[in-house]
This record gives structure tokens, C-alpha cells and sequence, in this order.
């Protein structure tokens, strides 16, 4: 039985110095980012653009779900033209949940206004002036609507389509 175990331990000896060979050496030595590569990987404008005080301040208000806050926050990073149709609904559906978390209609359309939505109407998003009368691909008189709406671009889950590209499609520009 020693001579076994003896064997054992003499074989794992091997084996780990024969794999100990096998390691690959270590990357060489990376140098710390500067100041300015770290400010710019944390800010408030990484990945994004720059969400003014008072936006924020809005955001991080008590009322309002910590999840919310933090859906706009990330929707906020971006332009309207890059949100999906399906997030500007989101948005359409918050209006009247933040109203009733106690959050002032003046502060809710300060963040329509920082967003470039309509803040006249917050309860109904407009993306431009008769949109909906250029979307029918039924007009008689514009045959042009039925070409821009059977584009490829167009054909696609609503929800998923960003709101530059449903412009598009419904500004018969396509």
C-alpha cells in the first residue's frame, strides 16, 4: 500500500510540473488610465450624452421607483431618434403613473423638454405635425405612402423600429 501511495505522489509530482511548463506567461504589465480615461469611463456622459442637475435631481427623486428612474436615466442617455417605438411607449405610459407618485406636471415636462418631446402635451406624445395624417398607406391622392411603408426598413416589429426610422417610414421619405 505505501509503495502505491508513493506512486501516487510521485506521479502528481510530474504531472503538475509537466502542466506547471504548459502555462502560458503572464500579459505584459498594463499601465494605469489616466485621470482623464477614468472620468471619462464613470461621468455622467459615458456612453451617452450629458444629463443636466436638474434632470438628474428629477430622477433621483424619492417619489418615483428606484427601477423607473433608473429606465429613464438610461433612456435619457440617448437622443429620441434611438429609442425604439416600444420605449417611447414606456414613456407615454409614465406620465400619468408620475403624476400620481406626486411628481409636479412642471417637473415632468422639464424632462419632455430636455428629452425633445412636446411638453405641452405629456399625456400625448406627438413625433411631428400630421404624422398620422402621412402614415396611411391608404391616401388616394399619395401613392407614394403605400412605397415608403412597403419598404424593408418599415416592415418590422413596431416595438422594435426606432423612432427615427417610424419618421422616416411615415414622412413618406423612404
Amino acid at each position: 500500500m505505501r509503495k502505491l501511495c508513493a506512486a501516487a505522489i510521485v506521479a502528481t509530482v510530474f504531472a503538475a510540473q509537466a502542466s506547471a511548463a504548459e502555462v502560458p506567461p503572464p500579459p505584459p504589465h498594463q499601465p494605469a488610465p489616466s485621470q482623464s480615461q477614468t472620468r471619462a469611463a464613470l461621468g455622467d456622459s459615458a456612453g451617452g450624452r450629458y444629463i443636466p442637475k436638474p434632470v438628474l435631481d428629477i430622477l433621483g427623486d424619492p417619489h418615483i421607483d428606484p427601477n423607473i428612474a433608473y429606465m429613464l436615466w438610461q433612456l435619457s442617455r440617448r437622443s429620441v431618434g434611438d429609442w425604439t417605438m416600444a420605449e417611447l411607449s414606456f414613456v407615454a405610459q409614465m406620465a400619468p403613473t408620475l403624476l400620481e407618485a406626486d411628481i409636479s406636471v412642471v417637473r415632468i415636462q422639464t424632462l419632455y423638454r430636455f428629452w425633445g418631446l412636446d411638453p405641452s402635451d405629456i399625456f400625448n406624445i406627438s413625433l411631428a405635425p400630421n404624422w398620422q395624417s402621412q402614415s396611411t398607406a391608404f391616401s388616394t391622392n399619395d401613392a407614394g405612402n403605400v412605397a415608403a411603408i412597403s419598404t424593408s426598413e418599415c416592415q418590422v416589429d413596431i416595438s422594435q423600429m426606432t423612432v427615427s426610422t417610424f419618421k422616416s417610414c411615415t414622412a413618406n421619405r423612404q
